[in-house]
């Protein structure tokens, strides 16, 4: 999908039509946050932005639910890039997860010291202990985002 800097749509693939059920001329009557399953807090929307744009508008991955017109949610992962004319690129990708977890976001930066943070923390636990083997799991995950994060640019 292409997202206007207004955060309404412009433009959207069949695949991301058919993940959400809507036409493309549905999609961009919607306004921002029309898919979400709670209604927009705009004071939260307007410090997140506010974050966001103050680190330069990273990439930002996660899971969220989303909430199609005919009251059917889904859980999908996304990823959003800036792209070059001022919109954004957002890609989704639907996953087999329960739709009443909470949110998921992050940047790369974060994504990558939070990896060579666990890293760090790995070294001091003794190999092939559980507490190693959750380790590298977690490390696994977090090599997951962020290339999630790369494969989108």
């Amino acid at each position: 999908m292409v997202i206007n800097a207004d955060g309404t749509t412009a433009d959207a693939s069949p695949a991301a039509l058919e993940l959400l059920g809507l036409t493309l001329e549905q999609l961009r009557a919607l306004p921002p946050g029309a898919l979400s399953p709670e209604p927009p807090d705009p004071e939260a929307q307007a410090a997140f932005r506010e974050q966001w744009e103050g680190q330069g508008t990273p990439d930002i991955g996660g899971e969220a639910t989303m909430r199609r017109l005919d009251g059917t949610s889904i859980r999908v992962k996304f990823g959003i890039t800036p792209i070059e004319d001022g919109r954004y690129l957002a890609v989704l990708e639907p996953v087999d997860r329960p739709t009443q977890q909470p949110p998921i976001l992050y940047t790369a930066g974060q994504v990558l010291a939070e990896w060579r943070a666990a890293e760090r923390r790995m070294i001091t636990i003794p190999p092939d202990t559980p507490e190693w083997h959750d380790m590298q799991a977690q490390i696994d995950r977090f090599r997951e985002r962020y290339q999630e994060l790369f494969k989108r640019r």
